[in-house]
């Protein structure tokens, strides 16, 4: 297998950041639900451009390199979220790896064991290899299942292509755009590592309880994907929030505090310096951008202007300054 963060790569880290929900927080407003890519400036320095992802290679959503392209090939460094070398793969492939001597199929029921090797399976995820993870990144998959894409190819089968972040790190390498990883492997998984067992246990067994979690994962992944054409970060912060409405609140500390407000926080830290240098580049999952504790919110709040590169025709907003109001 050649060495690219495509889907094989990136389940259960990712599974928090797009995920499938009835919609009954669709109206809330959001401080920058609409748009992928925003331009960012401050004090006459050169502008810089935050692109937000999807971490899937269907062709749709890989169309989003070419409106990036001159602005990405032109700047002076790219920021992503890992960087896609040996040394983050063999750190995620080891810290996936239960090592207490101990199997899924020991700590589940047999029809609890049953049904998640049936789900797994539906997202090309072999029986002798899942029951060896670590409970976390058990709990990260199941909960994320509808997300992926599985057997049963649609129209836009990804044929194993890089996911996006990948093909805007290649573009970059291409045009000797410097690439530099705003966190590294281990630092994002120790945000899902140090909990209670029982904590993981109890959240695979609600997952389990799910009856749809099997069924129509083709059709609530298309739902992802149909938010990120639109550019519905809005509905994709929404849905976050309503999946995670019923959830016990050591699961809402992991999925919303750790993995999106921290990490938001973070990575503008990373970014902060080719913010200051200008022509800086920014990629990162679509849904670190909205909120009132997202990127863009982070970056008003220390004084930098934001507005929006993707503004549909007529589109009529604040962040949308070619428009007219």
């Amino acid at each position: 297998m050649s060495f690219v963060f495509h889907k094989s790569l990136i389940l259960g880290f990712l599974a928090c950041l797009l995920l499938a929900s009835p919609a009954s927080w669709a109206d809330t407003e959001v401080p920058y639900g609409k748009g992928l890519f925003w331009k960012i400036e401050k004090d006459g320095r050169k502008p810089s451009y935050l692109l937000g992802t999807m971490h899937v290679s269907d062709k749709r959503v890989l169309k989003m390199k070419d409106e990036v392209k001159p602005y990405l090939t032109k700047a002076k460094i790219l920021y992503k979220e890992i960087a896609n070398t040996y040394r983050e793969y063999r750190e995620y492939i080891n810290m996936r790896i239960r090592d207490d001597n101990r199997t899924l199929d020991q700590d589940l029921s047999e029809d609890d064991f049953k049904k998640a090797i049936e789900t797994v399976k539906l997202i090309d995820i072999e029986e002798d290899d899942f029951k060896t993870f670590e409970l976390w990144f058990v709990y990260e998959i199941l909960d994320g299942a509808p997300w992926y894409r599985g057997k049963d190819k649609d129209p836009f089968e990804e044929d194993d292509e890089p996911v996006l972040d990948t093909q805007l790190g290649m573009m970059a390498f291409d045009h000797d755009v410097k690439v530099q990883a705003l966190e590294k492997t281990r630092e994002r998984a120790m945000l899902l590592w140090d909990r209670p067992r029982e904590m993981y246990l109890e959240a695979i067994e609600r997952a389990l309880k799910n009856n749809e979690i099997i069924k129509n994962i083709a059709e609530r992944r298309e739902l992802q994907i149909q938010m990120y054409l639109n550019r519905d970060t809005q509905k994709m912060y929404n849905d976050l929030e309503d999946r995670l409405r019923d959830a016990p609140r050591e699961i809402y500390d992991i999925e919303k505090v750790a993995m999106l407000d921290k990490r938001n926080l973070n990575m503008v830290n990373g970014m902060t310096k080719g913010l200051i240098k200008g022509n800086s580049f920014t990629a990162v999952g679509a849904l670190h951008l909205p909120g009132d504790e997202g990127i863009l919110s982070i970056l008003v709040s220390r004084g930098y202007t934001v507005s929006r590169m993707d503004c549909g025709e007529g589109e009529k907003s604040k962040y949308c300054p070619n428009q007219d109001m």
